[in-house]
């Protein structure tokens, strides 16, 4: 039942991720040519520094869905309301917080951008995005918490698909017609506002939520170590792109984050794969099931190493041109940075090898615990990142966040092996030489490999695939060399999945 269900939400994750990715592509492309890179980089730059939003929903949120797996496992209403109820409050109390943090990001930031940019068109602009964000964020928010960890992320992944596509439609209209980028921004919130409501109501009449209960703090105490944990990966994640709007130019800012747009693009096709999975760990972790833990940790290892090691050799190849191409009819800055692309790729792959690691540690509710870890990695990366920029760049911020990410995805993987589920280290390294031996194999293949030049999407598309084949076949190959068992146990699950009855309940 348990597969069954990641199978689904991992499904309808693929769905809202490829609606994401695509959407992600369309809108920034039509900013660019419609606007100017100036205006990409100041809606980029407002856009990570209102997303400090999403560390209260995320620092609450992984608490609370750890409460909630016992309750949950044990169908005891009157705890998952206990949990609902004070999760919810506490959200309340954070909404007020980022109202006055949007006030205070609208009178301060404009300063940054003063030459390009009026003070009031800059000012305007924070605020309106800021509704969007604050909708998207706390609407609902804590109920989506209680399906996610119901491993009923399906429910939330098709909203947000309409949602996405819903609003990226109404800006490319508003575009097109000729609106500024504020009526753009302005248009695009109102749905932001729909669908968070929509699952507000399904959830309270689903689970029938206790109103009148007591709100219990303890139950949710380790919030402010998660907090504090998701400051520093907000820090970490958006380092590159605030070092870069103080220390360089609204030039230098776009392009970099073209480069974190494609590879926010790869990374995102890893996120179905972590939806549901950590639920139902944290399923097994509350029944004791710890022989199953064990297996389904080296499937799920498999799963996350092998998709890294295509996904990312595929990367390396067609990246560049594909910008190249996305960039066209921009001539104010040059977006051909194949150093910033390389270092960038290895960063991102030490992100997505961390997934099986921290799901299986927030599961086990392990945030004070991890909290330490997540500090260091911000300061690593703020600390490198500083010293290179003057020097190097934007490849200078790059290679303080590959530092970073590579420490504590290590970190992560030596405390789960010596407090949750205790195994050796040397599996983990075993992972990492090959992935990237699976990489560098690849793009040593494909530079004898006569392709066409990219002068359209088209032929991209036909050197993508071509290069695709190439990389699967090479991954596959090294699986079932070096991991035939747990490639055969993965086989076994899929074709369990897949039956009308699955077979066990892993």
């Amino acid at each position: 039942m348990r597969a069954k269900k990641t199978f689904k939400n991992t499904l309808w994750g693929f769905v809202y991720e490829a609606a994401s990715i695509a959407c992600s592509f369309i809108l920034p492309r039509l900013i660019l040519t419609s606007f100017g890179s100036e205006y990409n980089g100041v809606t980029l730059a407002i856009t990570q520094f209102l997303r400090v939003i999403a560390l209260f929903q995320a620092g609450i949120g992984g608490v609370a869905m750890a409460a909630l797996y016992k309750p949950l496992a044990e169908n005891n209403v009157e705890q998952i309301s206990v949990v609902v109820k004070s999760t919810e409050r506490f959200l309340r109390k954070v909404a007020l917080i980022f109202i006055g943090f949007s006030a205070i990001l609208a009178c301060t930031y404009p300063f940054l951008v003063i030459d390009e940019f009026g003070w009031f068109f800059t000012a305007s602009l924070v605020m309106i995005m800021s509704i969007s964000t604050f909708a998207q964020y706390f609407f609902g928010q804590t109920y989506l918490f209680l399906l996610n960890a119901n491993q009923l992320q399906k429910l939330g992944s098709i909203v947000d698909t309409a949602k996405i596509i819903a609003s990226t439609a109404i800006s490319v209209v508003m575009i097109q017609m000729g609106f500024g980028i504020r009526a753009v921004k302005l248009g695009s919130a109102v749905v932001f506002v729909l669908a968070p409501l929509f699952i507000s109501i399904y959830t309270k009449k689903k689970y029938k939520i206790i109103s009148t209960v007591k709100n219990d703090n303890s139950v949710i105490r380790q919030r402010w170590d998660n907090f504090g944990q998701q400051v520093a990966n907000f820090v970490t994640l958006n380092t590159g792109l605030i070092i870069l709007s103080v220390f360089s130019n609204v030039f230098e800012v776009s392009v970099y984050s073209i480069y974190t747009l494609v590879m926010v693009g790869v990374y995102g096709l890893f996120a179905p794969l972590n939806r549901g999975v950590g639920a139902a760990f944290g399923n097994m972790l509350a029944k004791g099931e710890s022989v199953l833990i064990r297996k389904n940790l080296r499937i799920y290892e498999q799963v996350v190493f092998a998709s890294s090691a295509f996904l990312f050799s595929v990367a390396s190849i067609m990246t560049m041109p594909f910008i190249l191409l996305y960039t066209a009819g921009t001539a104010d800055v040059s977006y051909h940075r194949p150093v910033l692309l390389h270092v960038m790729i290895i960063s991102h792959m030490f992100m997505c090898f961390r997934l099986p690691y921290q799901s299986i540690v927030n599961a086990a509710g392990h945030f004070r615990q991890t909290r330490n870890p997540a500090f260091i990695e911000t300061v690593v990366n703020i600390i490198i990142s500083i010293a290179f920029v003057s020097k190097f760049g934007v490849i200078g911020v790059a290679v303080g966040t590959l530092f970073a990410y590579a420490f504590r995805t290590i970190w992560y993987a030596v405390y789960l092996s010596n407090t949750i589920i205790l195994r050796s280290i040397w599996l983990l390294v075993k992972r990492l030489l090959l992935c990237f031996g699976c990489l560098l194999l690849t793009v040593s293949i494909s530079a004898f490999i006569p392709l066409a030049q990219s002068a359209n999407f088209y032929i991209w598309a036909l050197n993508a695939a071509v290069i695709s084949v190439i990389a699967f076949a090479i991954v596959a190959a090294s699986e079932w060399i070096f991991y035939r068992d747990d490639l055969m146990s993965l086989l076994k699950m899929a074709r369990g999945v897949l039956k009308k009855k699955p077979q066990g309940a892993a």
